[in-house]
């Protein structure tokens, strides 16, 4: 907590694909990611741009960085997985694979259900 005045730990914007902004605390996200981490501590980078994933699943995620708690929903699954590797969230890429297990193993027999997973 004493940390977060400091230079390294201050506040960083998060700016998404409609152009809108949000504040973060690089404390939180880096201590979740390592890629948060060289993006703050290497590059000294003060915005993060989320461009590539929708605004929703963005926010989302960052919720998530905060509270530790994620929940996938399978017409969210792709974007979610994929943001939580591309920052590299451990717990949350596990927490996608559970969600994918789950989601298999309530798929009807002829594997319909997985279209979730190609619709973009």
């Amino acid at each position: 907590v004493a940390n977060l005045h400091d230079e390294f730990h201050g506040n960083v914007t998060m700016e998404f694909k409609d152009s809108t902004f949000m504040r973060a605390c690089s404390l939180i996200l880096s201590w979740n990611s390592e890629v948060f981490t060289y993006l703050f501590s290497e590059l000294r980078q003060g915005t993060i741009e989320l461009k590539d994933f929708s605004k929703e699943v963005a926010v989302m995620f960052l919720e998530s960085l905060y509270s530790g708690v994620v929940t996938v929903e399978k017409s969210q699954f792709r974007e979610i997985n994929k943001i939580s590797h591309a920052f590299k969230v451990k717990w949350m890429v596990e927490k996608c694979t559970d969600a994918f297990t789950q989601f298999c193993e309530s798929c009807s027999h002829d594997y319909t259900d997985m279209v979730f997973l190609f619709n973009e």
